[in-house]
């Protein structure tokens, strides 16, 4: 059944194994069962009194509203670098990466040296990136920005995607799929391990070793976009995600570094109390009916509503800190608020206030 546009927008964005509704639920419990139901304990995250008051959308303040969502994660922040400019992330690491590119043809740069010659033969004839290094704008992005291990990663996995990529049609004997590979995106998400990236923010472990890029034992990099710092709750919602990142990719929990890893790192936040900033942040309303309609996530608007209700069920469940319905599902905008009340009572198989919860 074809899913209507008003639906469209609240799904998530990767397919959920057995629908959303099945994929929550067993992943949730997936959640609990390795960490704990620790998480639980404490009240859900209400945005507007998590963020401190005077918050002004600057970096400063940025900072220390990620440094609140560390704690409350219970996530060490003295060797985590936040950073607030993202998209100057990408800019510089492509055109770092496009140098990268060729210098692996030309085998000038030491830790490039030795490679295979059909590989660069691939490299020279399909890469896109040859010619799109523009060193000015490149040396104007790296100058006095302190973002270096970032960028320098950033850099090298784009070259490491533009490499397979060049290496799957090198090696693809039909013409007609050669030819649809080509015309493929430039740069598809590498899943590269080390690196985790949204469009709001990217998280990665500096201390993962990569050829001729600096290294920083011990540290990770959480890198949101400049684009969210005015909007606090779009901001914890990334900052939650992304650190939520370090936490799975550490672990050796099921599914932590496979396909349905965003989604999963995205219920993660809503077992941490994050799932009112994830539900909210998930579509811009203001947006709609405009040529681009903004969302945020994986799981989607509607999806994060049944986590935020299993979170809700499962908490209530184990402190009974009175009605299952509360106070803080009126944070919630009425569209997933609407969603979270209509998957708790299926949940307990009933209207909760009829059967006294």
């Amino acid at each position: 059944m074809d899913m209507s546009f008003r639906d469209l927008v609240r799904a998530p964005n990767v397919e959920l194994p057995g629908g959303s509704v099945r994929w929550v639920d067993e992943s949730f419990r997936l959640l609990i069962g390795h960490f704990g139901t620790d998480a639980l304990r404490p009240p859900a995250v209400v945005p507007g009194d998590f963020v401190p008051a005077g918050y002004d959308g600057s970096e400063a303040a940025a900072r220390d509203l990620c440094l609140k969502v560390s704690e409350r994660m219970g996530i060490p922040s003295e060797r985590i670098r936040f950073s607030f400019r993202l998209e100057k992330v990408v800019e510089a690491g492509q055109l770092l990466g496009a140098t990268i590119v060729h210098a692996y043809v030309a085998q000038t740069h030491p830790a490039l040296r030795g490679a295979a010659p059909e590989d660069i033969a691939a490299v020279r004839k399909y890469s896109r990136l040859l010619g799109a290094a523009s060193d000015d704008r490149l040396e104007e992005l790296l100058e006095d920005d302190g973002l270096l291990p970032e960028i320098q990663r950033f850099a090298f996995l784009d070259f490491l995607t533009e490499l397979i990529r060049c290496r799957e049609i090198a090696a693809e004997p039909d013409p007609a799929r050669q030819a649809e590979l080509e015309q493929q995106p430039d740069r598809p998400d590498p899943g590269t391990a080390g690196s985790e990236a949204s469009a709001a923010g990217r998280w990665t472990d500096l201390t993962y070793c990569l050829p001729g890029v600096e290294l920083l034992p011990g540290y990770t990099a959480v890198m949101l976009g400049s684009d969210i710092l005015t909007d606090p709750t779009v901001l914890i919602a990334a900052a939650s995600h992304e650190l939520g990142h370090q936490v799975l990719m550490s672990s050796d929990l099921p599914g932590a570094a496979g396909p349905l890893r965003e989604p999963l790192t995205d219920l993660y936040a809503v077992l941490q109390g994050f799932g009112i900033a994830h539900a909210n942040a998930a579509l811009d309303e203001t947006t709609l009916g405009t040529p681009t309609v903004e969302t945020f996530g994986y799981l989607g608007e509607r999806a994060v509503a049944e986590a935020l209700a299993v979170y809700r069920f499962r908490q209530h469940r184990l402190i009974r800190d009175g009605p299952l319905v509360p106070e803080w599902h009126q944070a919630l905008d009425p569209e997933p608020r609407a969603r979270f009340l209509a998957r708790l009572e299926e949940l307990i198989g009933g209207p909760p206030t009829a059967l006294g919860w």
